[in-house]
């Protein structure tokens, strides 16, 4: 088998490959703030419309992959964590700049996504599909948002972060019929994942999920400190909603 369909071999958080990816995000991201600006509105828009397409390909391909060599569960890996989902609907969320819209997919993008990129889960090591899908997906994610914010000057709004709260909790709702009735377990709202994690200093279920949603607040908050100073430096605005 080709060792781009392996899936044999489990990632290595900080090794070679994680450091690798982390490099080109932030070489790629450091572009993004350099030429965005320089490009026009039109051509900034084309540029999202294709890495959007590109980021819902690379989700549905992974997806195709699985299935055809018998991988795919319903009860892991439908697209219903928030980079996944977002990933899968980039096409519909990002075509058209959204000031409401946008102020969602920003601060679910830069609380949830960035702690992805520097505390990997990926299922399996370079050079596997999957790989190559976790990185263009969590990585693709955060460029699109950094260029949309760039592009356009949609300013997320310090109300902004309750509405995104709100958004995110009526979501985890809807999750957990879901959960039960495929015996899956996404967002981790039935129980704490098998292998060590963060979670495990939150106390156990129910206790961790609510520990959970301080810290969202507190990840939200931390996602508006550099729109705060965007706005008061470098807008020169006096009023900060």
């Amino acid at each position: 088998m080709s060792p781009f369909f392996d899936f044999s071999i489990p990632f290595e958080p900080f090794g070679t490959s994680h450091f690798a990816a982390v490099i080109i995000f932030l070489i790629v991201l450091m572009l993004t703030f350099s030429i965005t600006p320089k490009l026009s509105k039109s051509t900034n828009l084309k540029l999202t419309r294709i890495s959007s397409i590109f980021l819902s390909f690379t989700v549905c391909l992974w997806t195709l992959i699985h299935i055809y060599f018998d991988r795919f569960s319903f009860s892991e890996d439908l697209p219903l964590s928030i980079c996944n989902l977002f990933a899968f609907a980039a096409p519909l969320i990002f075509w058209n700049p959204r000031r409401k819209i946008f102020e969602i997919i920003y601060y679910f993008v830069l609380s949830g996504t960035l702690q992805a990129i520097f505390t990997p889960d990926a299922a399996a090591e370079y050079p596997s599909y999957s790989y190559f899908k976790y990185w263009i997906v969590h990585c693709g994610l955060i460029i699109v948002v950094i260029h949309h914010l760039v592009a356009f000057k949609i300013y997320p709004t310090f109300k902004g972060i309750l509405y995104s709260f709100g958004w995110l909790n009526l979501y985890l709702l809807t999750l957990i019929p879901i959960n039960l009735s495929l015996s899956a377990n996404y967002f981790y709202l039935i129980s704490k994942p098998e292998t060590a994690s963060l979670l495990d200093l939150f106390g156990p279920w129910p206790y961790y999920i609510i520990v959970t949603e301080f810290l969202v607040m507190l990840f939200f908050a931390l996602a508006y400190l550099p729109i705060f100073l965007i706005r008061r430096f470098y807008l020169k605005h006096s009023f900060i909603e």
